[in-house]
């Protein structure tokens, strides 16, 4: 379950992780009805998730209403069949996330870390999905609160993401030296796994510190692939062009679809050499490649 939980939070304050039911089961916490019920609500809740609200037109989808319909009424009947468990109040934060109701969400997970059948590991997650609703409500401070409350727990299993995101909301509230400050634990620690270098490399160059961006940058980039994307952002912002160039290339080769869709979606990051050949060269090979 460790390794699973692990695995859901990643690097990054916009993933949410949905794991106690797994846990709940293998356990033996449920009984047949409410286990059906949390079963049949995760697949509605994880169904919406991948369908996102609205289609590529921005035109709502009633089948996403409908599944969070769905899934309300899965977890209510399993609040008056069994009150009081942590991954009923933890499903009901996550469909309080998709119905974009970031405090509602917030409140929920909360009141999950507070269930007598809540798990260690579960409660660490969902501290963390608690934080990362009130920033999504513009509570950043509320956030940083909570990331303080449980710090000792946070810090023991997932390493640096707490300081991680503690700087990304420091940043986002004006407070660029605290930012920097966690940013310079996880630099300094040799034992900080490649993910975190490449989350404090970006941080870092949000922040404008250059030299420690790449610093970090690099020492993620033997194993993350997609280091080299924004250490070719560096690059271009210190004017080196051809070096920005084969560092896109590279990473193109590694990860094309990661690297078309961030293109596509930084535009404006890239203006500066929209007009270069071999940037051209690269965006229209990228643009082809599903044809091939």
């Amino acid at each position: 379950m460790q390794q699973m939980l692990q695995r859901a939070l990643l690097y990054g304050s916009a993933v949410l992780s949905l794991g106690g039911l797994g846990y709940a089961i293998q356990n033996g916490h449920a009984d047949a009805d409410v286990t059906t019920l949390l079963s049949s609500a995760d697949v509605q809740l994880r169904l919406a998730y991948a369908m996102g609200p609205v289609d590529k037109n921005g035109v709502p989808l009633p089948a996403h209403a409908e599944l969070l319909s769905c899934a309300d009424k899965f977890l209510g009947d399993v609040e008056r069949i069994e009150p009081g468990r942590a991954i009923t109040a933890e499903f009901r934060g996550f469909l309080h996330m998709l119905r974009g109701q970031f405090r509602e969400a917030a409140a929920s997970y909360e009141r999950a870390q507070q269930c007598q059948d809540v798990q260690d590991e579960q409660r660490d997650v969902l501290a963390f999905n608690q934080a990362r609703m009130l920033a999504k409500a513009g509570d950043r401070q509320g956030a940083i609160d909570v990331f303080g409350r449980h710090a000792q727990a946070l810090d023991a299993r997932y390493g640096h993401q707490r300081s991680l995101e503690e700087a990304t909301l420091l940043r986002e509230m004006g407070q660029r030296d605290a930012a920097k400050q966690r940013l310079d634990r996880v630099s300094r620690d040799p034992a900080a796994k490649p993910m975190a270098s490449l989350q404090a490399g970006v941080e870092y160059l949000a922040l404008g510190h250059r030299t420690e961006a790449e610093a970090a940058l690099q020492r993620a980039a033997a194993e993350v692939a997609i280091a080299d994307y924004h250490l070719a952002q560096l690059k271009l912002q210190q004017g080196e062009v051809d070096k920005c160039m084969q560092l896109l290339e590279r990473v193109a080769k590694a990860q094309p679809a990661e690297v078309r869709r961030r293109l596509h979606d930084e535009v404006a990051v890239w203006s500066a050499v929209s007009g270069d050949a071999r940037f051209q060269q690269l965006t229209g090979s990228l643009s082809a490649s599903p044809m091939r």
